[in-house]
């Protein structure tokens, strides 16, 4: 052990934590318990790996109130200072339910308020003190915070927080209105990202629950407003003040509709360049605008008008796509000769079908595509293809495509692996690095 450099044991370390998978529930207070985890067990094996992994155990705190080990991380944190300066992540899920989770919390604010170079911080459930945003306001490196299910209490201070770092904020007050009547004003001059709960879209007076209370640059990157409830004249009224974003998602907003007393105006985000959300709002926002990206999804008894010359979902923009993504959409035999001719400059398809009633052809050129990616509901395109006839079909499909997809570097049929293009070889590869 004592030839091998520490930098290369860093590097091992850092690669036992990378392959922690990140589980399908649970969220982040559980994968930084399984990273913390992973290596934890190495820490233990001498005093040099201890010290080597010290970083590693305390880059990313997660705390669980029901956990009597978060009780043990709290008391570490206030006692070893030193360990504070490696923290640059912290996941806390809490409760309002036990009186000794209210005294434990006391003790996690006052530990939280020693972090200095932390970047990121996602808590849910927990009731947030002045004092602990006054902390975010001096903590020059935090890009994110995430705040779910929370509300806020000494609300008597009415300045503004100033995080001047902040690029991405999601803000989802608690259920119960009314154990927060209150929001502070928060001045965010970075900030890229911006997801809130329908509460702030609401018609809730200024000072209270009101997208007022986010000030930002109208630059803003991308907005997030929270599908659920809210006023659609809210919703217009906030990109109305970041009318220079360029990337929107509405997923689950329903359709905008002039008769419910507002409409969306011409010269609303005139630089929007990627969107994500049902037809009926691509074809709203996205026309007369730059769109190159679209993500969206057909509800059970939307049909799909394969249609030229009528405004279509794939042609909403007064640019070409280059990124579209359709979920839940009937294959017809000339479903993909229509996206060829209408988006001819894609480099990225994916297409998750609810039925198929038509072939998959790739006769038709797409000079630019590089990933495919073609699903249905119950997983691979071609069911038991590998058991059965089918698999003489999907094979000279994938072999086939490069003939008129001259660039395709990925193409994916099945959700558990992709096809690789290299020159003229055709590899299937199961790892992970098919990225969408």
């Amino acid at each position: 052990m004592g030839s091998i450099p520490e930098e290369i044991w860093i590097l091992i370390f850092n690669a036992v934590q990378d392959g922690v998978p990140k589980p399908s529930k649970g969220g982040e207070v559980d994968y930084g318990l399984a990273r913390a985890a992973s290596i934890r067990p190495l820490a233990e094996t001498c005093r040099t790996f201890h010290r080597i992994c010290q970083p590693f155990l305390f880059e990313t705190v997660a705390i669980d109130y029901y956990s009597k080990a978060s009780q043990r991380k709290v008391d570490v944190l206030r006692s070893k200072p030193h360990l504070c300066s490696m923290v640059s992540k912290v996941c806390i899920s809490w409760t309002r339910m036990k009186d000794w989770n209210r005294e434990l919390w006391g003790k996690l604010e006052i530990a939280l308020m020693e972090l200095h170079s932390v970047r990121e911080v996602w808590i849910w459930g927990a009731r947030l003190s002045r004092a602990l945003f006054d902390h975010f306001q001096r903590c020059p490196r935090l890009e994110s915070l995430v705040l779910l299910n929370v509300s806020t209490i000494d609300a008597a201070d009415p300045t503004p927080i100033s995080l001047d770092s902040l690029k991405y904020l999601r803000y989802e007050p608690h259920r119960r209105f009314g154990e927060t009547d209150f929001f502070h004003a928060i001045i965010l001059p970075k900030l890229e990202t911006l997801h809130i709960a329908s509460a702030f879209l609401s018609d809730h007076p200024a000072g209270s629950f009101n997208h007022g209370t986010f000030r930002f640059d109208p630059s803003v990157l991308k907005i997030e407003p929270h599908p659920r409830g809210g006023s659609g004249v809210g919703r217009v009224e906030l990109l109305q003040r970041a009318n220079r974003f360029r990337s929107l998602s509405l997923q689950g907003v329903p359709e905008f509709k002039s008769s419910h007393g507002f409409s969306i105006p011409d010269d609303l985000v005139p630089e929007l360049e990627a969107f994500r959300g049902r037809p009926e709002n691509v074809l709203a926002f996205c026309k007369g605008r730059p769109v190159r990206n679209v993500v969206t999804w057909f509800t059970r008894r939307a049909k799909w008008r394969m249609t030229d010359h009528v405004p279509n979902v794939i042609q909403p923009a007064s640019a070409p796509l280059e990124h579209l993504s359709i979920d839940r959409v009937v294959w017809r035999d000339g479903t993909m000769e229509y996206i060829a001719r209408q988006c001819p400059e894609l480099v990225t398809l994916k297409i998750r079908v609810k039925r198929i009633k038509g072939t998959l052809s790739t006769r038709y050129p797409m000079l630019k595509l590089r990933k495919a990616t073609f699903l249905s509901l119950e997983g691979s395109w071609f069911p038991h293809g590998y058991t059965s006839n089918l698999k003489v079909e999907s094979e000279a499909k994938v072999q086939g495509c490069q003939e008129f997809w001259t660039r395709l570097e990925y193409l994916r049929l099945d959700p558990h692996y992709f096809w690789r293009y290299r020159d003229l070889t055709v590899e299937r590869i199961q790892e992970e690095e098919y990225v969408e």
